[in-house]
């Protein structure tokens, strides 16, 4: 039994994050939490103590691995990005050894960062991929995770034969998904509708229908995007349209960006019980847009945060959080005219970082909280301590907005603590 003590924070929905100081959590030996709440502590047989928090480890739902280090390379649209960073970023994983190390680099990373869990996409080549999911069980890493698919409208060294690719993505997804007690997931990845054929994306819809395993894919990220897939595909209404029509709109499936969705498109994705990642830095680094956050979340989407690395310069969940909350404000206050709503609060970006992602993920059942039952995927941070000696209804705000990764001293997923 590992003990942790110090001030929980516990995000239980949009509207409410709980503080509980002087609390003590318990991982039991099969990487669960025991107990959560306030107890006595143990002189020398717990980690953390006075001025220390413990929180639920933040949830990345939507990055590129084979981008990990191509971050904050400016000046491109999302096209040219693509033309320029993402293939090239790419290529390189023909060498599986190369991926392998970059996936190291990778999780390394992302631990320091405090991210527990994400959904990201790999390389078109399923030897990297493979090699990634082993690099993720080993080091005791959580993902969500797969092949890139696209067999049109990309460069010839990445551009697939659908049957090769949809053959490789299934024995991958029947080697890795489930794995490591469930820790590792498949995804079915096609990157965006104007890069697949028709073909390969209801190869990819039935097969993670068949297998049970996630979709991860991109919609409406810029206005660009969204007029080249109109012109590949004139008799459907948008890209939303094609998902539906193709199989790929379906409750395991992540949207990524949504820029430009629209409400009746919103409506369409709220009633298949899709899930959107939100990817603000992202959007807003390769100037494609301001997602409007308040009118998803009021069409019923159910919504993640990613930072859509690297398109999004930015690692540290909680700063994609804040800049969910920025974007928010500056669609309101821009508008015209002005808007009157309520924007999303620091407690609701907390749910976002963490319980409501797990929603998003279909995972509400065993990450993001710190609940007895739930798996012990958390950190112990200690952040500047004038933080509590504010007023209980100011310090979730304070703690989100000027938390930092060097005041992240213990990392753990499944109860294990992970190398920083």
């Amino acid at each position: 039994m590992q003990e942790l003590a110090g001030t929980l924070l516990q995000p239980r929905s949009a509207e409410r994050c709980d503080i509980a100081p002087r609390a003590l959590l318990q991982i039991a030996d099969d990487g669960r939490i025991a107990a959560a709440g306030p107890g006595p502590v143990k002189a020398g047989k717990t980690l953390g103590g006075p001025g220390c928090w413990i929180i639920p480890g933040f949830i990345d739902a939507h990055l590129h691995l084979p981008q990990w280090d191509r971050r904050g390379i400016d000046g491109l649209s999302l096209l040219d990005w693509q033309e320029r960073v993402v293939f090239p970023a790419e290529a390189r994983f023909r060498d599986a050894a190369l991926a392998e190390k970059l996936t190291e680099d990778f999780v390394t990373g992302l631990i320091a960062h405090g991210t527990t869990t994400v959904a990201a996409f790999g390389s078109p080549f399923a030897e990297a991929t493979d090699r990634s999911f082993k690099v993720f069980a080993r080091r005791g890493f959580r993902a969500v995770f797969g092949q890139t698919l696209n067999d049109v409208d990309c460069p010839p060294g990445l551009c697939q034969e659908a049957d090769e690719a949809l053959d490789e993505s299934r024995a991958l997804a029947a080697r890795w998904h489930g794995a490591e007690n469930g820790r590792l997931n498949y995804a079915f990845s096609p990157r965006m509708p104007n890069s697949c054929s028709d073909k390969l994306m209801r190869g990819a819809a039935a097969l993670a229908k068949m297998l049970k395993c996630y979709v991860q894919t991109h919609v409406a990220e810029s206005a660009a995007e969204v007029h080249a897939v109109r012109q590949r595909f004139p008799d459907n209404v948008d890209d939303v349209d094609v998902f539906a029509e193709t199989g790929l709109l379906t409750p395991r499936t992540l949207l990524g960006h949504g820029v430009f969705l629209d409400r009746n498109q919103r409506r369409q994705v709220a009633e298949a019980g899709t899930a959107l990642v939100h990817c603000p830095t992202a959007n807003q680094f390769l100037e494609s847009g301001l997602m409007d956050y308040v009118a998803h979340r009021a069409a019923g989407i159910r919504i993640a945060l990613g930072s859509s690395v690297a398109g999004g310069y930015e690692l540290f969940m909680p700063q994609v959080a804040v800049a969910c909350l920025n974007t928010a404000k500056t669609v309101k206050v821009h508008a015209m005219p002005r808007r009157s709503y309520t924007v999303p609060s620091p407690a609701e970006a907390w749910w976002l970082l963490t319980r409501g992602a797990a929603e998003a993920l279909g995972m509400a059942d065993r990450i993001g909280a710190l609940e007895p039952g739930f798996d012990a995927d958390l950190l112990v941070v200690r952040p500047e301590p004038w933080i509590a000696g504010l007023p209980t209804e100011q310090q979730a705000s304070a703690l989100l907005y000027t938390l930092k990764p060097q005041h992240i001293e213990h990392v753990f997923i499944a109860g294990k603590r992970v190398s920083k």
